[in-house]
């Protein structure tokens, strides 16, 4: 019993563990195509400021910094008298609908860059202290194209940066009038925003996926869309422990399903094959077990004298007598011998294979039977 449960155990560890293993690797691709269609969702919202920035109204600044009230945070840094787009509201607009696809906490910054001015939301007058050379430094860092002859729609490019010990993921959008560039449009995000998207999947589908840091065993190599650096790509891995812990569980579940139903079905069928008092099986099995041995032969005996037992030393040591009478045959019993109770109270059936089985066996029960009835009977006397 022990060396079937082990083996048992370990053959469904291992089918489950490799089927775990199998459905997390699977949904990897469902796990690319959710990361990539979020970032899918953004970039249509940070190129439809570009068309609002060229059709907004011009107003007059002075040198300044300008916190505007009544908007999230956001306000201008003009670092020369002149006039300037009216988008304030517009970059509001396009925050608020970014937060919509991604949480508020990973959208780090947004801001629109100009050769002597600067739109910033959240707005800090000290933090973005900003100088005329400003967007040269951006156009060269980031190698922005100054000007292009011309319509591309790779214009939008993602990068990773490190802004106060932060891993930041910048999407960057040119804006160019008269095939030249005016400004730059800037949305900072938290790049651990890949790891949320994974720790919601796995909640969504009960998966076991992690962030890893370069290309590994059973690892998904996933392109960000429009990165151009060498942080283009993102390893999602299999979290092997989790794995062995999830097999471990289902495990845990099907073998105490296993054991329950085992032991209800044992239950019933101990009572309905056997008999409760010589634990032998009942007449009626006969016929059923019977048809499934080809070569076969019987031995019907009882017990002799058994009315003489009951009569004089009473019913409960008649009982104790059947009792060790269906014992002894219990401990004869082999593999292939079936013993059964078989009629009245004394009246027992042995089913063997063959008819020299019953011929050798025939006197070893007789003679086993007399001592075991012998026996309650000897201690009352």
């Amino acid at each position: 019993m022990k060396k079937t449960f082990i083996i048992r155990a370990f053959l469904l560890n291992i089918t489950l563990l490799m089927l775990v293993i199998i459905y997390n690797y699977i949904n990897i691709n469902t796990l690319d195509y959710k990361i990539t269609n979020n970032y899918e969702k953004i970039i249509p919202i940070t190129r439809h400021f570009h068309h609002r920035y060229l059709n907004a109204e011009y107003e007059n600044y002075k040198i300044g910094n300008y916190p505007i009230s009544g908007t999230s945070n956001s306000g201008v840094i003009i670092l020369k008298d002149g006039t300037y787009p009216k988008i304030l509201n517009d970059l509001n607009d396009t925050y608020n609908k970014i937060i919509e696809v991604l949480p508020k906490d990973y959208v780090k910054s947004l801001s629109i860059t100009m050769p002597n001015a600067q739109y910033v939301l959240p707005f800090d007058s000290v933090k973005y202290d900003i100088n005329h050379n400003q967007l040269d430094e951006i156009i060269k860092n980031e190698n922005i194209n100054s000007s292009f002859d011309t319509f591309r729609d790779d214009d939008i490019t993602i990068k990773k940066h490190d802004k106060e010990s932060v891993n930041n993921q910048s999407i960057i959008l040119p804006i160019y009038i008269k095939r030249f560039i005016e400004a730059v449009f800037i949305v900072d995000i938290d790049i651990s925003n890949i790891d949320r998207y994974v720790a919601n999947y796995n909640n969504e589908m009960m998966t076991h996926h992690e962030v890893e840091k370069n290309d590994g065993l059973l690892t998904q190599k996933i392109e960000i869309p429009y990165t151009k650096d060498n942080n283009k790509f993102v390893y999602i891995g299999l979290c092997f422990f989790g794995v062995l812990i999830c097999a471990l569980k289902i495990y845990i579940v099907i073998e105490c399903i296993y054991q329950t139903f085992n032991r209800v079905f044992l239950f019933f069928y101990q009572r309905i094959m056997y008999d409760s008092m010589t634990h032998c099986l009942r007449r009626n099995v006969f016929d059923m077990k019977e048809k499934t041995l080809n070569s076969r032969s019987v031995i019907l005996f009882d017990i002799d004298h058994f009315k003489f037992i009951n009569d004089n030393f009473g019913h409960a040591v008649g009982d104790k007598v059947i009792i060790a009478a269906g014992k002894m045959l219990q401990q004869q019993a082999k593999k292939h011998h079936l013993y059964f109770r078989w009629g009245g109270e004394e009246s027992f059936l042995a089913l063997f294979l063959s008819l020299s089985l019953s011929l050798s066996l025939s006197l070893s029960l007789s003679l086993s039977l007399s001592l075991s009835y012998l026996k309650p009977i000897s201690k009352l006397c």
